[in-house]
């Protein structure tokens, strides 16, 4: 036999053979690889409900708080929970070829671990639990400016160059060294930022046979938003403290010693307002700590006459220079040895 048959002959079996491996190994090789999609799909299934699940958790568990509740960005939330139960709901009844038809229309399973553990850190997070009730405080104390939230700006216009009008600020003058931190401030702004991340990296529609908006994309945009206007009201609160914080030191300064400055205490209603609560404070203030006030509170009585229930002016104007010095008096009352006429 020739070389050239004998190449022929080995040609042919190599030929059969591949064939027979072809005609058996071909379809298990196809079955694995479709067990392992439908396997991936699942999965994905499940990834996706979680995060659905978790991200309307997340949306609830910020509408249990009022101030954040009645902001701007939370205006069509329960829409937005809605629109995700229906979709979820919707997902879990799919079969695997609607779930996988537009795979390049999905978000990445790693974008939705990410977003399953953000929302549980969010809601079980000790440290920003305790920032948003200390917003909560602040708003039911009146201190939340109705300009603070959804605004991105301090609302009072005092630091601006050329002012256009003075807006007074919220003082708690019970307690003026209470107000947030720069590490308060940093916890929700930093949650926010990275729920924008999240969001942006999201598609903003869907394809399972038909297009829709995402929905999950939609309500952690909700969910940003709304700590982003958590992180606005603190700074307001934080600038509007700061600021009262230093008239009042300035005021008292001027309360004990009065170098002249008298006028511009009495000629404004803002400022015979801020004297009048900044000395009734600081009588209550002295008295539960039993410093003694003699007769401040007589003085203090004294001059409520010339102020209503809001503590506005409402004397005449040389009743101005009155008030001013029966609250001068009244300070003046506070640790003193004996009553100061």
């Amino acid at each position: 036999m020739s070389d050239t048959d004998m190449t022929r002959r080995t040609f042919i079996a190599l030929t059969a053979i591949s064939f027979v491996l072809l005609a058996f190994a071909s379809p298990r090789s196809a079955q694995e690889r479709q067990i392992v999609n439908i396997a991936d799909a699942e999965k994905f299934r499940g990834d996706l409900v979680a995060a659905y699940a978790e991200s309307e958790a997340l949306i609830k568990f910020l509408a249990r708080f009022d101030f954040i509740r009645q902001s701007n960005a939370m205006e069509d939330y329960e829409l937005a929970c809605q629109k995700i139960e229906t979709e979820r709901a919707r997902i879990e009844q799919m079969s695997v070829v609607e779930l996988m038809a537009h795979p390049e229309s999905l978000p990445k399973a790693s974008a939705l671990n990410r977003i399953v553990e953000l929302s549980k850190n969010i809601r079980t997070d000790a440290k920003f639990l305790e920032v948003i009730q200390k917003a909560e405080l602040y708003s039911k104390a009146g201190l939340l400016s109705r300009n603070s939230l959804s605004s991105g700006k301090t609302p009072n216009v005092r630091n601006a160059t050329a002012a256009p009008a003075y807006i007074p600020p919220l003082c708690n003058l019970d307690d003026p060294s209470n107000y947030p931190s720069g590490a308060d401030i940093a916890i929700p702004n930093g949650i926010a930022l990275a729920l924008h991340t999240i969001a942006d990296g999201l598609p903003e529609i869907i394809g399972f046979f038909v297009t829709i908006p995402f929905p999950l994309r939609a309500i952690l945009v909700i969910a940003a938003y709304a700590i982003d206007e958590v992180t606005n009201a603190l700074r307001a609160v934080a600038a509007d403290a700061a600021y009262c914080e230093t008239l009042r030191l300035y005021v008292e300064d001027n309360l004990v010693n009065d170098d002249g400055f008298t006028a511009l205490f009495i000629s404004n209603d803002f400022y015979l307002t801020f004297l009048y609560r900044s000395v009734r404070s600081s009588l209550n203030k002295a008295s539960n700590t039993t410093i003694p006030i003699n007769c401040g509170n007589a003085r203090l009585t004294e001059a409520a006459a010339f102020f209503n229930g809001s503590d506005q002016f409402i004397g005449t104007g040389p009743q101005r220079v009155d008030a001013y010095n029966k609250l001068r008096t009244a300070y003046q009352n506070i640790g003193a040895s004996a009553c100061v006429q």
